[in-house]
């Protein structure tokens, strides 16, 4: 078991079942890693979130998306208020959940790093892997996305 572990877009959208998105075969897998994550602390970077709100507003079905969103809404405020399901990542010296410094240094990175398949969320989610190891913790990364695969244990 890890002690944190960070979800990734592609993870939180089979989680969500986004149609043209998810594969239905996925999600008992998916549960079962939700789950299991949940006995430790589960992460989500600001990135990654409007990665998923913009996957879900693109949900073509109107009642399925308005009810997507509110599951992500509600979701988005338990876990600013209680850390439930999972701890929106911020700047743990400020309680800024994404300082301009910040985005500034994330679109450094991405100029630096911009392969295919590296998007600002895909670097927001490698620098926390790295913060977290850095302060002794055991973590991973659920996700299908390839290029994070290589970071993902």
């Amino acid at each position: 078991m890890s002690d944190a572990t960070i979800l990734d877009t592609s993870w939180l959208l089979e989680l969500y079942q986004v149609p043209r998105d998810s594969k239905p075969q996925r999600h008992e897998h998916v549960l079962k890693q939700a789950k299991e994550a949940a006995q430790g602390r589960m992460y989500v970077t600001v990135p990654v979130l409007f990665e998923v709100a913009s996957h879900i507003v693109r949900v073509r079905n109107g009642h399925h998306r308005r009810s997507l969103i509110r599951k992500f809404r509600e979701h988005l405020r338990t876990s600013l208020r209680d850390a439930v399901p999972w701890t929106v990542a911020r700047d743990p010296q400020n309680d800024i959940l994404l300082r301009a410094e910040d985005l500034i240094k994330l679109a450094d990175r991405f100029a630096e790093e911009s392969g295919a398949g590296y998007s600002l969320a895909n670097i927001s989610i490698i620098d926390l892997k790295q913060w977290l190891q850095r302060r002794q913790l055991n973590v991973r990364i659920l996700t299908f996305n390839q290029q994070l695969q290589a970071y993902a244990s």
